[in-house]
């Protein structure tokens, strides 16, 4: 059964396009996971949009946090608490992460990029500074960038990868 097969007409505007969109594309896969074992063989088809000079200036988790840190004083206006609530967060994580007491994986990074409203520049450059990055070539990361385009949320997020049969984001690393 195609997940994206079901009754679409309820669904707001955007959630409708972005859908048609996915429905009319054709990936390299549907998860970053499932492109790993191709990028050993055909390393040239995953190459990072970041370029290795700029990969390089990126490879300090102290700069993560305070990147981090950054975008938190610059871009949320709400408390901790509401952050972490948005971002599918426990605080105790996001404190330790905040403190650089623990490295958060991709998807805690692209939850805290969804919830503080980054663009995808500024979601793939925080992503960068721990070797991450997003590709329009997977589905799911496709969805993931649109999102951030549009300025939703992780649960707006998820709601378009359940709709696509895809990895939700939130607590899992």
């Amino acid at each position: 059964m195609n997940p994206l097969a079901d009754n679409n007409q309820k669904l707001p505007l955007w959630m409708q396009e972005l859908l048609d969109k996915v429905k009319s594309i054709t990936f390299l896969a549907d998860d970053e996971e499932a492109v790993f074992d191709r990028c050993l063989m055909a390393p040239v088809i995953c190459e990072s949009p970041l370029s290795y000079d700029k990969l390089e200036e990126l490879d300090e988790e102290d700069d993560f946090t305070r990147e981090l840190g950054k975008l938190v004083n610059a871009k949320w206006t709400g408390t901790k608490r509401e952050l972490c609530e948005k971002a599918l967060l426990l605080e105790n994580t996001f404190y330790k992460i905040q403190a650089g007491k623990r490295l958060p994986g991709r998807d805690t990074i692209i939850c805290l990029s969804l919830a503080l409203g980054l663009n995808v520049e500024e979601a793939q450059r925080l992503l960068g500074y721990l070797g991450y990055g997003l590709s329009e070539h997977i589905k799911r990361d496709f969805i993931i960038m649109y999102c951030l385009d549009k300025g939703k949320s992780p649960m707006e997020a998820n709601f378009i990868l359940e709709k696509c049969g895809l990895r939700l984001l939130g607590p899992n690393d």
